[in-house]
């Protein structure tokens, strides 16, 4: 029976694993790689946490300039900005704006205020062809429990 017990525990533990604090996704040509990252996986309900996005050519400096558009969708909160600009300054472009081989930059997601512990905080980068999505667990304010 003690047996039984362990396990059963063992297998309730295991399923309630929690998310990751960072994510990395690579586009389909591995020329990109797309990251969330955040220093803590919870919040409680109306919460900000900053998470910093990072998109970084993995073939090094690029040949020619590339602008383009990282989308950010969220649900159980809000994300401020919901889209980035990433630019990266090509070699081959004198007059070229933009970073060389990575781009980093902050948004701020806010959980909902109405959000239960039964809910999880969703945030989806979509950067050409690879999404990342990153969990945030919310937690139930300490005179609730």
């Amino acid at each position: 029976m003690k047996t039984r017990c362990w396990l059963l525990a063992t297998l309730l533990l295991a399923g309630c694993a929690e998310p990751d604090k960072a994510v990395t996704r690579a586009t389909e040509d591995h020329r990109f790689a797309l990251s969330l990252e955040v220093e803590k996986n919870w919040l409680h309900p109306g919460e900000i946490l900053p998470m910093r996005v990072r998109v970084e050519s993995l073939v090094g400096p690029l040949e020619h300039s590339l602008v383009d558009t990282l989308k950010l969708l969220v649900n159980n909160g809000a994300l401020a900005p919901q889209q980035l600009v990433v630019a990266f300054a090509g070699t081959a472009d004198s007059a070229a704006v933009g970073v060389a081989s990575v781009y980093e930059n902050w948004v701020i997601f806010q959980a909902s205020p109405r959000a239960t512990p039964q809910n999880q905080g969703e945030i989806e980068a979509l950067f050409q062809d690879a999404q990342a999505t990153l969990k945030i667990r919310i937690t139930p304010l300490a005179e609730s429990l």
